[in-house]
């Protein structure tokens, strides 16, 4: 496994265990065929999607968007922009770098477990 995966899954497997929140991710990520990255599109993949969804309402906020990041990489201009248009919409927006960030996202935004 990839060192992103092992994160999203701690972030996922604490959310199950602490929360009754629902995560969704979203697997935007990977390399794809020309023909299968068009097909996907007119689908609906959209450049840019965070990993994680997260769609309760914290009461200023319709629901929270992470970006799950594991140093050295940083955010694509694609992410920044997508993250930067979900926040105009009333979304909070985060990006985390490790899991243990992305628990601490989820805390502040939702309050403790």
């Amino acid at each position: 496994m990839k060192p992103e995966q092992i994160e999203q899954i701690k972030v996922v497997e604490w959310v199950k265990q602490n929360t009754n929140l629902k995560l969704i991710y979203i697997p935007n990520d990977g390399k794809r065929s020309p023909t299968l990255g068009r097909i996907l599109k007119r689908m609906g993949l959209y450049p840019g999607t965070s990993d994680i969804f997260m769609p309760q309402s914290n009461g200023k906020h319709h629901g929270l968007w992470i970006e799950l990041k594991v140093h050295p990489n940083k955010p694509t201009k694609l992410q920044l922009s997508f993250l930067d248009d979900m926040h105009s919409l009333g979304y909070g927006c985060a990006i985390a770098y490790g899991a243990e960030e992305a628990i601490d996202c989820i805390k502040a935004f939702y309050g403790p477990p």
